[in-house]
């Protein structure tokens, strides 16, 4: 399947679907958001969030290693 065939069968698809509902300025500002996102990376967010949360598990599964060996001793 080449992307031709992708744009024939979305172009199809997009038939089928019903008119939009919007107003024209909520139309213009969903359109606006959208473009200005289209070409950006994710968020610094995206990739802070799991090193922060994966930092916090890496830590209390070293205390707990050294809760046990301390038990052992």
């Amino acid at each position: 399947m080449t992307s031709d065939d992708d744009a024939v069968k979305l172009t199809e698809l997009g038939r089928e679907l019903p008119a939009i509902d919007l107003d024209a300025a909520s139309a213009a500002r969903i359109a606006r958001s959208a473009r200005s996102s289209v070409g950006r990376g994710p968020s610094l967010l995206r990739f802070i969030e799991p090193a922060i949360a994966a930092a916090l598990v890496t830590s209390y599964l070293v205390w707990a290693i050294a809760q046990v060996f301390e038990a052992l001793r």
